[in-house]
């Protein structure tokens, strides 16, 4: 019969914490993606974020293709212009 292994104390952290290590787990994710990719997740963000702000236009065609275009009233600052 095989010893039960030992069990980890459980983790306790905060709401905050937990927050800052998933920010800090999709930048490193994020930093991996092209351009293009992060300024579409980007723009799907600002979306969810601020949907009053935001206009969103889907196109269905009858091939079955779609294309979704978000738009915004807010200018963006010179930090987050592509």
């Amino acid at each position: 019969m095989s010893l039960p292994e030992e069990i980890s104390p459980p983790f306790h952290a905060s709401q905050e914490e937990l927050m800052e290590h998933a920010f800090q787990n999709m930048a490193q994710c994020l930093a991996h993606f092209p351009p293009i990719a992060r300024l579409r997740l980007l723009a799907f963000m600002h979306l969810v974020e601020y949907p009053d702000t935001t206009k969103a236009t889907l196109e269905v065609t009858p091939s079955g293709s779609m294309r979704l275009t978000l738009d915004t009233k807010v200018a963006p600052d010179q930090a987050h212009r592509h």
